[in-house]
C-alpha cells in the first residue's frame, strides 16, 4: 500500500493519518479479511502549490516500482489532475485521490473526494440561502482549483437565486488582502465567500479586523485547514466551512473509540475518519483482488457497494462501480461547520439537506 502525502506538513495530527489507515489494516488482518501483513510504502514530496508537481509523478513511480498495489494520494487537485493522465498512461496500479477536480478521474484513478469543485459551490449556496443570505461576495484564490470553484460557484449561485455582487482574485499564498477586502466591501455584500485551496484564507481575518468589519464569512473544505494546528484555527476564527467530520455519524464514533482504546488519544476532526473509509476501500480491493495485481485491485474497488462510512452525516455511504470514480454516497457527505469565534474549538453548523430544496424552489422559479 503506497502513502503518497503531497502536502506535508509538521503537525502532529500527520500521525492521525497513518495510525488510522493501520488501524484499519490491522483490524482486517485479525479479523481474517486480510491473509497476510500489508506493508506501508510512504513518500512525502512538497508538490504545488507550495513545491513542484514533478516531485509528484517521480513519488508515484517510485511507489510502483517498489510494488505497491495500490496508492492513497495525492491529496491537491492541482497535483491529482495532472497526475492522473501519467497514472492512466502508467495503467499498472490504481490510486484514490482526495482531489475535488472531476479532471483526477479516470479508469486507475478513484476519488474519495474530500468535496467537490461541482458540488461544494451547490452545498454553500443551499447553506447560505439557509442563513437568510442573498447578496454574496466571493473572494477566490488565483489558481487550477479557485478558477474552477468561482465557474462552478458562479453557477450554482445563479441558480440558487444568490445575487453575486463581487469576485476578487486573491493570491493562492500567503499574502496581504486589505485590498481585495476593500474591494469586497464596497460591493455591500451579506456574506463573504472564499474559494479556494485555502492557503488564501491566511491574513484575511487579519484584514477584516483591520478595516473594522466583522461579515459573516464561508469557504470551502479549506476549511479543514484549521485542523492543522492552532495558528490555522485562528486563522479561520469565525468562518463557517464546509468538513466530512460530523459528530452524529455513529460509525465515525464507534471508529473514534476504536482508535483512543489503541493509541490513547481521540481525534475528533475529518481527517481519522476520512483515513478510516480510503482504509476500508482498500483493505475491500486487496482481499476481493483476483488475481493479487493492481488491475485486480481496481476491479475490486468497483464491486464496492453500500458500505457504511464514518465520514459525513448519518447515513453516508461508500460505493463504487464501473463508471463510477467518485465513491460518496449521500447529499451530507459534507457539512458545515464553525470555528468560534475565539478559535477554541470547531462545531457543527448545518447539513446542506436542511436547505435544498431552497435551491429547488429557486430554480423552478
Amino acid at each position: 500500500m503506497g502513502l503518497l502525502n503531497d502536502y506535508p506538513t509538521r503537525a502532529a495530527s500527520e500521525d492521525n493519518t497513518v495510525d488510522a489507515l493501520r488501524l484499519v489494516v490491522d483490524e482486517a488482518v485479525d479479523a481474517g479479511v486480510l491473509d497476510r501483513p500489508v506493508e506501508f510504502v510512504r513518500r512525502d514530496v512538497i508538490g504545488l502549490p507550495n513545491g513542484e508537481y514533478k516531485a509528484v509523478q517521480r513519488a508515484f513511480d517510485e511507489l510502483v516500482e517498489a510494488g505497491c498495489l495500490v496508492i492513497f494520494g495525492p491529496y491537491v487537485s492541482d497535483n491529482a489532475v495532472p497526475l492522473c493522465a501519467h497514472v492512466e498512461r502508467t495503467a499498472e496500479v490504481p490510486i484514490i485521490v482526495l482531489s475535488g477536480s472531476e479532471g483526477a478521474l479516470g479508469e486507475w484513478c478513484f476519488a474519495l473526494n474530500n468535496g467537490s469543485m461541482p458540488e461544494e459551490p451547490r452545498m454553500l449556496a443551499a447553506i447560505l440561502r439557509g442563513d437568510g443570505h442573498r447578496r454574496i461576495g466571493i473572494a477566490w484564490e488565483s489558481s487550477l482549483i479557485g478558477k474552477e470553484y468561482l465557474g462552478y460557484a458562479e453557477r450554482a449561485y445563479a441558480e440558487a437565486g444568490l445575487d453575486l455582487v463581487a469576485t476578487v482574485p486573491i493570491p493562492q499564498v500567503e499574502a496581504g488582502k486589505a485590498a481585495a477586502v476593500a474591494a469586497l466591501r464596497e460591493a455591500d455584500p451579506q456574506a463573504v465567500v472564499h474559494v479556494g485551496f485555502g492557503h488564501g484564507l491566511w491574513g484575511f481575518n487579519d484584514a477584516l479586523r483591520a478595516a473594522g468589519w466583522d461579515p459573516p464569512r464561508y469557504t470551502t473544505t479549506a476549511f479543514e485547514m484549521a485542523h492543522i494546528d492552532d495558528e490555522w484555527m485562528r486563522q479561520l476564527a469565525g468562518w463557517i466551512g464546509l468538513d466530512s467530520y460530523d459528530e452524529r455519524n455513529p460509525v465515525g464514533q464507534a471508529f473514534l473509540d476504536r482508535f483512543e482504546a489503541r493509541y490513547g488519544r481521540r481525534p475528533a476532526y475529518f481527517m481519522p475518519c476520512l483515513c478510516h473509509d480510503v482504509a476500508t476501500v482498500i483493505v475491500r480491493g486487496l482481499a476481493g483482488a483476483r488475481p493479487l495485481t493492481g488491475a485486480g485491485v481496481r476491479e475490486a474497488i468497483e464491486d464496492i457497494k453500500f458500505v457504511p462510512s464514518a465520514s459525513g452525516a448519518p447515513g453516508t455511504c461508500l460505493r463504487f462501480g464501473r463508471h463510477i470514480r467518485q465513491g460518496w454516497m449521500g447529499v451530507d457527505y459534507l457539512v458545515a461547520r464553525r470555528v468560534l469565534p475565539d478559535a477554541s474549538a470547531h462545531v457543527f453548523h448545518a447539513a446542506p439537506s436542511r436547505y435544498i430544496s431552497l435551491i429547488g424552489r429557486s430554480f423552478a422559479g
